[in-house]
């Protein structure tokens, strides 16, 4: 019975490296609710016994289920269109991304993690609305440089990996910027009004 066990065990271990997706979802299974966490902490000095659990799930839910698919789904869409390894593609492909894929997925993450806090359409609207420009005009400078050098030296198998570990600094910013209020939204003891 226990060789059959760690047969299995086994099997599942190597699941991520036989997917790359679910290696991408492993990866942002971890660091994106590791973020909402470590994000309360550096704004608010938040001990990790007092960490928001359930915004760290919904960071986790969403950044899971979500945002590694559609990623993954973009890194191979878009590696048909850009075959060399050079500098000059490396940097073209981060900017043609920067235009494209970016501000889907920014209006993608502000509308869809305000829809797991059980907002109402209209906010979830005002949200991308209001925190759109200011977190784009910084995704203007990072991503452009950190898939740069995603694109140029990380072997494809390897690049949604290398992405989670940016993702990790920038989803740091991002739940900094989630974290901010809205123009008249007002917290209740039971919730948003």
């Amino acid at each position: 019975m226990r060789r059959k066990t760690s047969g299995i065990i086994t099997k599942i271990l190597r699941l991520p490296v036989q997917f790359p997706l679910v290696r991408g979802m492993v990866s942002y299974a971890v660091i994106w609710p590791t973020c909402s966490i470590t994000q309360d902490y550096l704004a608010n000095g938040t001990p990790i016994q007092n960490a928001d659990w359930n915004r760290a799930a919904r960071f986790g839910f969403f950044g899971t289920f979500f945002m590694a698919p559609v990623f993954y789904g973009w890194l191979k869409f878009s590696s048909r269109f850009f075959k060399r390894k050079s500098l000059y593609t490396a940097i073209k492909r981060a900017l043609i991304e920067q235009v494209s894929y970016s501000p889907l997925a920014m209006a993608y993450f502000f509308f869809g993690m305000s829809l797991l806090e059980k907002k109402p359409i209209k906010a979830c609207m005002n949200e991308v609305r209001e925190k759109f420009w200011p977190t784009y005009k910084i995704g203007v400078v990072f991503w452009p440089t950190a898939q740069t050098l995603n694109f140029y030296f990380i072997s494809e198998k390897n690049r949604i990996v290398f992405v989670s570990a940016a993702s990790f600094v920038w989803t740091i910013y991002l739940a900094h910027m989630k974290a901010k209020k809205q123009k008249g939204e007002i917290i209740t003891d039971d919730g948003i009004s």
